[in-house]
């Protein structure tokens, strides 16, 4: 083999040179293709068309660049108007023979570097080059710059930033808005210490060598201790002055005018002073008027009291229909009693009494009327009301507690060798009321009137010692938690017909009921059983009655 067949044989093993070319154009990740003088294309890689979108047939050699505007102009590239005029227009620039640059956006929002111009020997080269990234790239840094800049003019303060050599980096409009000096002395690259001396010169620092107040400030420069101090300035400003070493290399100095806040601080001292006196003789009207309002609370109820001073009643003369369920107590024989009793004995006793009476009453809610005498009116239902039923059952429950308190007092009073002890008797009764502020303007008085607050009283007129007896729309809302028993009827003037009456026995919940009644409340199922009243014959036929009913049931 001669020197001619191996040097071939050598170049086949290392591949054709034609096709190492293209194959490193095509790995280049800029797009170009090459036309001769007469614009015909000669070569291009793949990133030219593929950041192009060219379908492979108008990228073979031998296509006219026109072939490509057509092609562009007819996919919208140029805007609206003749396809033709486009690629004329666009072959005319060409065809001058200048260098173009320029920006193209594609519609998937990807940025296109495009340049061409002349090469030598004739022809032309087009290059696309994908400057996407760099242009985002670009635009943050812009818009943080931007941002930076609108953050150190928006500053409270004044800014100024010196590299190591205590030159002028960056300042903010406040900081040249701040020291009315040359702004020739603030332009970057300008030593700071010009900007010091001249402060230093006109009076800024106060009296003493100019030198050796700008070689202070040099050092707090150098040296920044991360404390603040303050300049006062010739026209009587206070500056607030901080400094600090910043990361990359030099200080960060911030300034603040507080002028106005020395002023406010001495201003905040004298009012200070001032709001001192103000809250002494403040706290001297609340105690006073605390200890007046402790001293009204006690004649008033609690209900009525805080919706007064929370501002929900007001203590016009005013009144209103409401249903109310009304309590009435009295003291049996309290009259005679009192005839056996020293002043004082009696009224140590009524007093007692009439306590532990309001501390039950107060506990269930109720709204404490007055006391006449030995006699109690209390309501339920205003100024507050739970509803109609819970109102009454509140108020008989209260009754029962208050019936059972009796019975533990009456065994303290015969303890302490008190022979005459007093008995209570309670009426109850619900119905529509006039409740409200009767009286003058000068004077009212918060109660209830009308013929339901009558037939309380008389209720409790013909109770028993010890008992509660209740009309019949009061049995009527409390008959599921109370055992009562009819006792017959009254009758009361201002009421046409007599008035059912009935005897309280006590709460289903309380264990002497539940060993006396059987009982069962269930939708569709009311049992109410008193064994107490049943006969033998009447047992035989409440069995009769219930084992009908079991067999209905059944059915």
């Amino acid at each position: 083999m001669g020197r001619a067949d191996a040097g071939r044989a050598s170049r086949r093993s290392r591949g054709d040179p034609t096709q190492l070319l293209h194959a490193g154009l095509d790995a280049l990740s800029f797009g170009f293709a090459v036309f001769d003088q007469d614009l015909l294309l000669i070569t291009s890689n793949k990133a030219f068309r593929k950041l192009r979108g060219y379908p492979a047939a108008l990228c073979k050699p031998g296509t006219e660049i026109i072939e490509l505007y057509r092609f562009n102009a007819a996919r919208g590239d140029y805007g609206p108007g003749n396809v033709e005029a486009h690629a004329k227009s666009r072959l005319a620039r060409v065809r001058r023979g200048h260098k173009h640059e320029l920006e193209y956006e594609l519609a998937t929002g990807r940025i296109l570097n495009i340049q061409y111009g002349p090469i030598s020997h004739g022809g032309l080269l087009m290059t696309y080059a994908d400057i996407t990234e760099r242009k985002r790239a670009e635009q943050e840094v812009a818009n943080k710059e931007a941002q930076l800049r609108v953050a150190m003019d928006n500053m409270p303060g004044a800014l100024v930033y010196t590299d190591e050599d205590l030159k002028v980096v960056v300042h903010n409009d406040r900081f040249a808005d701040m020291y009315p000096v040359p702004r020739k002395l603030l332009r970057t690259g300008r030593p700071y210490t010009d900007f010091l001396r001249y402060l230093a010169e006109n009076g800024y620092y106060g009296e003493g060598d100019v030198e050796a107040l700008v070689a202070e400030r040099v050092e707090s420069l150098r040296n920044p201790s991360d404390k603040t101090f303050e300049d006062h300035t010739p026209d009587g400003h206070v500056h607030e002055v901080y400094r600090r070493r910043a990361a990359g290399g030099g200080t960060v100095t911030v300034i603040t005018d507080i002028t106005a806040l020395k002023q406010a601080e001495r201003d905040l001292i004298a009012a200070k002073q001032r709001a001192e006196e103000a809250n002494r003789l403040a706290t001297e009207q609340n105690q006073m008027l605390q200890s007046l309002s402790s001293k009204l609370s006690k004649y008033l109820s609690p209900q009525l009291y805080k919706s007064i001073f929370a501002g929900e009643k007001s203590v016009e003369v005013a009144s209103q229909r409401k249903k109310l369920t009304i309590f009435f107590s009295d003291i049996a024989g309290f009259t005679e009693t009192t005839d056996l009793l020293e002043s004082e004995e009696l009224t140590g006793l009524l007093n007692h009494y009439l306590t532990e009476m309001s501390s039950i009453a107060l506990a269930h809610g109720a709204t404490v009327d007055k006391f006449i005498g030995d006699a109690i009116m209390l309501f339920f239902g205003d100024p507050q009301t739970q509803g109609a039923k819970e109102d009454a059952v509140a108020c008989v429950k209260m009754a029962v507690a208050m019936q059972h308190r009796m019975r533990d007092l009456q065994a303290e009073w015969r303890a302490r060798g008190q022979e005459h002890v007093f008995q209570l008797r309670v009426g109850i009764n619900t119905g529509y009321c006039t409740v409200g502020n009767f009286g003058s303007d000068d004077r009212v008085d918060y109660t209830i009137i009308g013929n339901e607050v009558n037939l309380a009283a008389r209720l409790q007129a013909h109770a028993d010692l010890g008992g509660i007896l209740l009309a019949h729309e009061t049995y009527a809302l409390v008959k599921d938690k109370i055992l009562a028993e009819e006792t017959g009827t009254i009758t009361v003037k201002g009421f046409p017909r007599p008035v059912r009456t009935y005897r309280v026995v006590g709460l289903y919940e309380d264990a002497a009921v539940q060993e006396r009644v059987i009982r069962c409340e269930r939708d569709g199922l009311s049992l109410v059983i008193d064994r107490t009243k049943l006969t033998k014959k009447g047992k035989a036929e409440a069995i009769k009655a219930l084992e009908g009913a079991v067999a209905a049931l059944k059915k």
